[in-house]
C-alpha cells in the first residue's frame, strides 16, 4: 500500500490541530460535555446500505461502526437541511461526503460558521465506497463531493488525484494512520474582492495539501479531501470481536478534529 506522511497537528502554523497530546484529542473525557453535532452526509453509516423506509421501521437496519461511536461518544443528530441552523444548539457541523446541498443550506452553513460555528467537512473527489446499488439510486454515496461553490468562497479548490494517486494510500497525522483509497488535495486561491475584508477567510494547508485549516469570519473550519477512510471495510480485522475495537484509528482522527475545534483558541 502506498503510504503519505501528513505531519499535521503541532509543526503547523495558525493554530492547525495544535492540540496534539492524548488528552487533547479525548473529547469524551470526565467532566467534558458530549459535543452537539450535526451530521449531514451520503454515506450509507446511518442505517446501512440500502435501507429503505419499511426497513428502517421494522428495525432492520445496522448502523456503520463510526457512526455507533459517533452517537456513543456525543450529542449527534442526522439532518438533511439547515434550515434553522443559526438559532439550534449545535456546536459543530458535520459535512461527511453530503449529498447535493441546497443553495440556502450552503448559505447557512456559510453565514453560520463566519458567525463563529465550527465545522468538519469530509469532502472526496474520488469516493472509492463499494456499493451494490444501481446508478441513480438516490441511497448511492456522493461519487464527487459537491461543495465546490462553498470551499471556493473560502479560497480553497479540491483537486482529484490523478490516476496514479488513486489507489490505496495510508495517512498519519500526529500517531495516527488511516487506510483509505482515492483521496484529493486542496489548492489555495487568491483572495478576491470582499473576501478581503474583516469576514475573510483563511486556509493552511497540512503536508501533502490533503488537509485544510480554515479561520472563516469568526468560526473554525477543518477540512479533508477524503471520506473512504469512514468506510469499516478498510480497518476491520475479522479477529476483532467488538465494533469499539474494529473502529480503530477513523474514530481517532474524527475525535482529533472535534477536540481541535472544542478547544482551540
Amino acid at each position: 500500500m502506498r503510504r503519505i506522511t501528513v505531519i499535521a497537528a503541532c509543526l503547523l502554523a495558525a493554530g492547525f490541530l495544535m492540540q496534539c497530546s492524548p488528552a487533547a484529542t479525548n473529547v469524551s473525557a470526565e467532566n467534558s460535555a458530549p459535543a452537539k453535532i450535526q451530521l449531514m452526509t451520503s454515506l450509507p453509516i446511518i442505517w446501512g446500505e440500502g435501507a429503505s423506509m419499511e426497513t428502517i421501521l421494522d428495525g432492520k437496519t445496522s448502523a456503520a461502526p463510526i457512526y455507533t461511536y459517533w452517537q456513543q461518544q456525543h450529542d449527534i443528530i442526522a439532518v438533511d437541511s439547515f434550515e434553522g441552523l443559526d438559532e439550534s444548539d449545535a456546536e459543530i457541523v458535520l459535512l461527511a461526503q453530503p449529498p447535493a446541498m441546497a443553495p440556502a443550506d450552503i448559505a447557512a452553513v456559510d453565514a453560520w460558521v463566519r458567525a463563529g460555528g465550527k465545522a468538519i467537512i469530509l469532502t472526496d473527489p474520488m469516493l472509492i465506497w463499494p456499493t451494490e446499488l444501481s446508478l441513480g439510486d438516490k441511497r448511492r454515496p456522493l461519487a464527487s463531493g459537491l461543495l465546490s461553490p462553498l470551499l471556493e468562497h473560502w479560497g480553497l479548490e479540491l483537486q482529484a488525484p490523478d490516476e496514479a494517486g488513486s489507489g490505496g494510500v495510508e495517512l498519519e497525522f500526529s500517531g495516527v494512520t488511516i487506510s483509505t483509497a482515492g483521496i484529493g488535495t486542496f489548492k489555495l486561491l487568491p483572495q478576491r474582492g470582499a473576501d478581503k475584508g474583516a469576514d475573510r477567510s483563511s486556509c493552511v494547508l497540512s503536508t501533502a495539501n490533503v488537509m485544510a485549516s480554515c479561520q472563516v469570519g469568526e468560526g473554525k473550519v477543518i477540512i479533508l479531501a477524503d471520506a473512504d477512510f469512514l468506510n469499516d471495510a478498510l480497518w476491520t480485522n475479522p479477529e476483532q470481536q467488538s465494533d469499539d475495537e474494529q473502529v480503530g484509528d477513523a474514530r481517532e482522527l474524527t475525535d482529533i478534529f472535534i477536540a481541535e475545534l472544542r478547544n482551540g483558541t
